[in-house]
């Protein structure tokens, strides 16, 4: 039997942490690529970029045989020179400027990349993560910077990746699930969570990310698209890696939906939801008395979170009670009781509105013949 129960869900948003890397320049004036991982410039934190991983670059300049100075090519650690390098070695032009775009992963397809933009065309997105580096404008040699580490001159054009993707994760709890009376009955619930799906999810889609004719020299950010959020394209469809029914906690969350990279996108009302099926017994004084199996659903668009924005990580903690009360007596309260084991269930408990039909007063007019 399918049922819609309201339940609480609110959404917790944070910036996702970005990779922080610089271009470096060795004493040689050959263009390497050492990682660092910068988080107290600019009061900018972020992570490291992983040096098990690659990214693609692209560089121009003036005078060069090609459209090019460097053309795609694929950026990896290298841990015997502690440098990441391409794998053929560029050198710093004598007296001319060069620019750098760089993006994750390499070689990446659905991707094009040119001088004043990036454009993602028609790109369905899975398990990897998607980053794009503001563009380093008009560097002509080394920028010497002091390393927080060893305190040292490090040289380098610096490179800070952003995250052209955004991350949804969903976490289900219960709201309570025990209640003594002062009649003396004691009811406890078990909710138990069967399934789980986020539906109307768009994975593929357009994203363009432009510059502005007057990019000035240093790291430029990029413009990003009405929004913050891609064009959608193809069908909508279901995110579920929900594998194993669970009996929900009131202390511990329950995963519906492990962190999974998203396509940026409008969230709209009746659009995008998360979709639960749960069973919930009830018990009065140690004896089972119902048990109720029902398909309960939620949108995904929030007033205070109308889209999931590019670089976002997005938490949904979404509270299930086993009855139609809140737990706090229909007063708010952000949908969890003080005490679980405790709750105001007082806009729940059923009473009663007796009354008394009044009486039909019926006159028969007759004659009786004794």
């Amino acid at each position: 039997m399918k049922k819609f129960f309201p339940i609480i869900l609110a959404a917790v948003l944070c910036m996702a942490a970005c990779t922080k890397n610089e271009i470096t320049v060795s004493e040689m004036n050959e263009i390497t690529f050492k990682t660092a991982s910068m988080l107290t410039k600019a009061g900018f934190t972020g992570t490291a970029f992983p040096t098990t991983e690659t990214f693609g670059v692209y560089a121009w300049t003036d005078n060069t045989t090609g459209p090019y100075f460097m053309d795609n090519e694929v950026v990896s650690y290298d841990a015997q020179s502690d440098q990441w390098k391409t794998s053929t070695t560029y050198y710093w032009p004598k007296g001319q400027s060069v620019d750098f775009i760089m993006f994750y992963p390499a070689r990446m397809s659905g991707i094009t990349v040119e001088e004043n933009k990036i454009t993602y065309s028609n790109y369905t997105v899975g398990d990897t993560d998607l980053m794009y580096a503001d563009k380093a404008v008009a560097y002509t040699d080394n920028v010497n910077e002091v390393s927080d580490d060893t305190n040292s001159a490090r040289q380098g054009v610096p490179a800070i990746f952003h995250h052209a993707l955004a991350k949804v994760q969903v976490n289900v709890k219960l709201g309570y699930n025990h209640k003594a009376e002062d009649d003396g009955t004691v009811t406890d619930w078990e909710v138990k969570l069967n399934s789980a799906k986020l539906s109307g999810v768009y994975k593929t889609g357009d994203c363009i990310l432009s510059l502005s004719d007057e990019a000035a020299t240093g790291t430029v950010a990029w413009n990003k698209p009405t929004g913050n959020v891609w064009t959608s394209a193809g069908e909508a469809q279901d995110l579920n890696d929900f594998t194993e029914a669970a009996v929900l906690s009131t202390t511990d969350n329950t995963k519906a939906l492990s962190e999974t990279f998203v396509l940026p996108q409008a969230l709209t009302q009746n659009g995008q939801k998360i979709e639960l099926n749960i069973t919930i017994k009830t018990t009065r004084n140690g004896q089972l008395f119902l048990t109720e199996t029902m398909d309960i659903s939620a949108d995904l668009y929030l007033a205070t979170l109308p889209s999931w924005e590019m670089n976002n990580s997005i938490v949904y903690n979404i509270v299930v009670n086993p009855t139609k009360s809140d737990g706090n007596g229909g007063q708010g309260g952000g949908g969890t009781p003080t005490d679980p084991n405790d709750p105001d269930l007082s806009d729940a408990t059923i009473i009663f509105d007796p009354a008394v039909d009044g009486w039909n007063i019926i006159d028969v007019g007759t004659t009786l013949v004794l």
